[in-house]
């Protein structure tokens, strides 16, 4: 009996001190789905007085789920930047002047009518616009910038070394970089997912 529950108190001391070690340990950052681009919506801090709020929606116009708060989404953050005077969430497909977009880490997804329509920007003309660069973590295979799609590797860049996007070609990106020269790249996984955001 008393092994017992000396091998009970052991147990206990291993468990208790691993435990907190193991929760500490933040899990990676999912990689969103690509969709069809990105919209900016105001953040609240930013909102004039004619601006509305933005309102969430199963379908487009019908069965309302909610109201986008701005000041409760770290949006993607991690992959766009951080702004005080937007927030830009990733529009997974379009209906008309209907916007459906991942409004939240777990993504979920809602339709919305941005009041402007200037505010959607298709992948190609949001990722000229900038300096992007690779996002960390990736497997290895999307560090290589190729001459052409998949052939004629010419060197692994880093999530560090920043590039401007020059055209997009289904899930492919011709780039060019002071290291690197003009290449190509995976700008999407197999899966539809980001490989590269902008140069934060």
């Amino acid at each position: 009996m008393a092994i017992r529950f000396l091998a009970v108190l052991l147990l206990m001391g291993i468990l208790g001190s691993v435990g907190p070690a193991c929760l500490a340990a933040e899990p990676a950052k999912m990689r969103p789905y690509s969709g069809i681009g990105i919209v900016s919506l105001p953040a609240s801090s930013a909102n004039k007085e004619n601006e509305l709020p933005v309102h969430l929606y199963r379908q487009p116009g019908l069965s309302r789920v909610g109201t986008l708060d701005s000041s409760k989404l770290s949006g993607n953050d991690w992959i766009f930047g951080a702004r005080t005077d937007s927030i830009r969430l990733i529009v997974m497909s379009r209906k008309g002047d209907w916007l459906r977009v991942s409004y939240d880490d777990a993504g979920r997804e809602a339709w919305i009518e941005p009041q402007r329509r200037d505010r959607f920007q298709p992948w190609d003309h949001f990722l000229k616009s900038s300096m992007s660069r690779m996002l960390p973590g990736l497997r290895k295979q999307y560090y290589q910038l190729f001459q052409q799609p998949e052939l004629n590797p010419l060197m692994v860049l880093t999530p560090k070394q920043p590039f401007r996007v020059l055209r997009l070609e289904n899930d492919w990106a011709m780039i060019v970089s002071d290291q690197a020269g003009v290449g190509w790249l995976r700008w999407r996984d197999e899966d539809g997912r980001l490989t590269i955001g902008l140069d934060l």
